[in-house]
């Protein structure tokens, strides 16, 4: 069965992971905004950054990995689809743009990626 945590975890870390550059501020973002998260605290009450960055280290090559793959289409609406029942999608589309944005730079994979994931939950692109 799948983890829905999980699910919204490698979601959000695409985002620092899209434009093939990670930077100190996109990683802080992620850590910061996704433990203030309604939909990540009711999923994991005892979340933490200290337990967000030890998630991001042990799982961002298996997300860029899926980024870079083949069925990187497949991985991501399966992603979608596993989340797409649970409340709280806005705010984790704008943790996406507060990450996109921390390098002052939003890559085009990066809205990409969050248009993608708009137009995947019927929300304005």
């Amino acid at each position: 069965m799948p983890n829905p945590l999980n699910s919204v975890l490698n979601l959000i870390a695409a985002t620092i992971l899209a434009d093939k550059r990670v930077y100190a501020a996109e990683v802080d973002v992620f850590i910061k905004e996704t433990s203030k998260l309604d939909l990540v605290r009711q999923l994991e009450p005892n979340i933490s950054e200290p337990k967000l960055l030890a998630w991001y280290e042990m799982n961002k090559d298996a997300v860029e990995a899926n980024l870079k793959g083949p069925y990187f289409k497949n991985w991501l609406y399966s992603l979608l689809d596993q989340i797409s029942e649970l409340n709280g999608k806005d705010e984790i589309l704008e943790v996406m743009n507060k990450i996109a944005r921390a390098d002052d730079n939003v890559h085009v994979s990066e809205r990409a990626l969050i248009r993608l994931a708009k137009r995947y939950w019927d929300k304005a692109a």
